[in-house]
């Protein structure tokens, strides 16, 4: 078998040079940076960049049987109903975990015992700073929700398969919710799971 070598990932410096900054919007979310620029090949021009204060958090609840929790809610920007994993935004100088058990809780009133970080996702590279950071709960215990003012919840618990199936088929279109799923799945099959919990998840026995 003739050997292939394997491709380096190059990469180059920043091209841009910003020649002036300035701050028209800011309020407690995000703030807006104006920047006038001059553009890889030379010319001149503004890049905006909407850069926010919070890191976008995200847990995929997963029971024992392979279920999932979810929540649903009315979203204002989108003007539609999205069922989403548990989310939140992560305060200035807070960890994401400490975000994620805080969401998973208010949310759900569910508890769990063991965390593990499972991706990193910049959301909107080509308008915004905003990073994303998606946890995977087990373990979980029942407790108390409880919801910011703000929010309407409903809460689900759902099998594994048919959360996949909804993000496959584009019902469920939330990033963070699409890549857990996605991200989940390829554990489950690539061993990076307890055989339990992954047979549980793809729907076969463990003795299969």
């Amino acid at each position: 078998m003739t050997h292939v070598p394997s491709q380096t990932w190059e990469e180059d410096g920043d091209p841009w040079r910003i020649t002036a900054s300035s701050v028209p919007f800011r309020n407690a979310w995000f703030h807006i940076d104006k920047n006038d620029v001059i553009h890889p090949d030379g010319s001149q021009g503004e890049y905006t960049v909407v850069r926010f204060w919070r890191t976008a958090v995200g847990v995929l609840p997963i029971e024992a049987d392979g279920s999932v929790h979810l929540v649903g809610q009315w979203r204002f920007p989108l003007g539609r109903y999205s069922w989403e994993m548990p989310e939140g935004g992560g305060e200035p100088g807070e960890t994401p975990l400490v975000c994620a058990r805080r969401e998973l809780e208010e949310e759900t009133g569910l508890r769990a015992s063991t965390w593990a970080p499972i991706l990193e996702m910049d959301l909107s590279n080509s308008v915004t700073d905003e990073r994303g950071v998606i946890f995977l709960a087990t373990g979980l215990e029942s407790g108390e929700k409880r919801p910011e003012a703000t929010e309407v919840l409903r809460h689900r618990r759902v099998p594994f398969a048919e959360l996949l199936a909804r993000v496959l088929d584009g019902r469920i279109r939330d990033s963070l919710t699409v890549a857990a799923a996605l991200r989940a799945h390829h554990m489950a099959i690539t061993g990076e799971l307890p055989e339990s919990l992954a047979a549980a998840m793809l729907g076969k026995g463990t003795g299969s």
